[in-house]
């Protein structure tokens, strides 16, 4: 409906923003990561809140200063992205200037969000997290869709809402988070308690800023390569495999503090059936979804969006991208494992050696074919990193387990989805015969059968 009511050109800058918030966590420099796995260690243990407290008194006056910086930066540099480097052709370059500013204001006020949300994680209030997510979302997303229909289709406005809700986010996030603190002690920020957590936190920052880079370099080389209008078709793209990307996001938030909590108290066995079982849930998730929007991504993007041109351009480049991201959703695990035992070393130098190999052929992709470079550099890499990281994460952190892991929580979604996607293109559907909302059941059933099927396909 964005796509509709506001136009590609504009839902552009919609994608240039998401791609933008991406790249600002950066940032983050680990600390919310840090931060929820201190809550997980501390939330039970005596005077362990009030130690919580300051860490985070301290960790939040630090991203405040970092935070203006940020705001300041993107608003004096917003002339410059928007004359030199997007490719606008029919909206005003004084509209998207204004744009970029408000930009700036929502990247720097989401780093106490993501903050905020890492603590609740850790204090295993995920429940509460994630209803809040949809409320939040429905406001966002719903909320916006209505004021651009029944209030003004002008972008800024909509981007002025998306403000104004991010704010009231943070406002309510912050109050839930002290809510479980003690309430009576005023606490200063302390240099030592940002330097307590400091370490394992740069060694997140490091590794998670090389991956932000490494799945970010494309959508912005893209965003200054291409016109703003295709730029809105690629959102298309990108707004799918994000969403391929957090369907295993539920899972990964209950089971980190779990898998902590479990070592700390020396259940080492009992975390490995843990990782292994959720292996299986992302697995039948992913597979499901992945194979279904691979297969039928013009029939999916066509029916979404009404927008033959749309459908046709992003066809080819949706299906390797959602294939590349279900393989990193899986691929994500090993970070897991890693986190719970508070090691980030391996984390780190594959990253960086990892990104040395990796940067230089999305960006000559990028430069030299488009969007479809980019979609088949992304799948490439996603496949080798699974090939060669898993096996030697296992062998550092769960010896004897890999065989077991690709043959008993991997294999059986994987052959049951090529067996599905074989059978389907056996009976070929000939979508021509269907309206959009038709299709779009089809798919929906399409999807809920094969995930249905994978889930059967594990014992127990």
């Amino acid at each position: 409906f964005y796509f509709k009511y506001l136009g590609a050109e504009a839902y552009g800058l919609v994608g240039f923003f998401t791609m933008l918030t991406s790249l600002m966590m950066l940032f983050d420099m680990g600390f919310s990561s840090a931060l929820s796995r201190e809550t997980a260690k501390l939330k039970d243990k005596i005077n362990g809140l009030l130690e919580l407290k300051q860490i985070l008194r301290s960790v939040e006056s630090m991203i405040l200063i970092l935070s203006v910086f940020i705001f300041l930066g993107i608003f004096f540099a917003s002339p410059w992205l928007s004359e030199n480097w997007l490719q606008i052709e029919r909206l005003l370059l004084s509209t998207v200037e204004n744009c970029v500013r408000v930009m700036g204001f929502m990247v720097a006020i989401r780093w106490y969000a993501g903050l905020y949300s890492g603590l609740i994680v850790g204090l295993e209030q995920q429940v509460w997290l994630n209803v809040f997510k949809v409320y939040i979302s429905t406001l966002k997303f719903l909320g916006g869709l209505i004021v651009i229909i029944f209030i003004s289709d002008d972008i800024f406005h909509f981007f002025i809402y998306q403000g104004v809700i991010s704010f009231l986010e943070l406002i309510i996030l912050n109050s839930k988070v002290y809510g479980n603190l003690p309430k009576s002690i005023f606490i200063k920020p302390s240099i030592n308690s940002i330097k307590y957590i400091a370490p394992f936190a740069l060694g997140l920052a490091y590794t998670s800023g090389m991956w932000i880079i490494f799945t970010q370099l494309d959508k912005l080389l893209l965003s200054h390569y291409i016109p703003l209008e295709k730029y809105g078709f690629f959102a298309l793209v990108i707004s799918i495999t994000t969403a391929i990307m957090q369907m295993s996001t539920p899972i990964s938030q209950a089971i980190l503090p779990r898998m902590v909590a479990l070592l700390s108290n020396n259940k080492e066995a009992e975390m490995l059936g843990l990782y292994k079982k959720s292996t299986q849930y992302i697995s039948i998730i992913i597979f499901s979804v992945v194979g279904i929007i691979s297969f039928y991504s013009y029939e999916l993007l066509y029916s979404w969006t009404g927008n033959i041109e749309a459908a046709f351009w992003a066809n080819s480049i949706l299906s390797w991208y959602a294939v590349g991201s279900g393989i990193l959703a899986i691929s994500a695990l090993q970070y897991y494992l890693q986190f719970a035992h508070g090691n980030l070393d391996y984390h780190i130098k594959f990253n960086t050696y990892f990104a040395i190999f990796s940067l230089p052929i999305i960006f000559y992709s990028v430069s030299n074919y488009g969007a479809l470079g980019a979609a088949i550099a992304w799948f490439v890499i996603q496949l080798l990193c699974f090939i060669v990281w898993p096996p030697f994460i296992h062998s550092k952190f769960a010896k004897g387990i890999h065989k077991q892991w690709i043959i008993y929580d991997i294999f059986p979604a994987f052959s049951v989805t090529v067996g599905y996607l074989f059978v389907l293109k056996v009976i070929n559907i000939d979508f021509n015969l269907f309206s959009r909302l038709e299709i779009i059941i089809i798919l929906i059933a399409l999807g809920l059968l094969l995930l249905l099927l994978n889930g059967l396909a594990y014992p127990g």
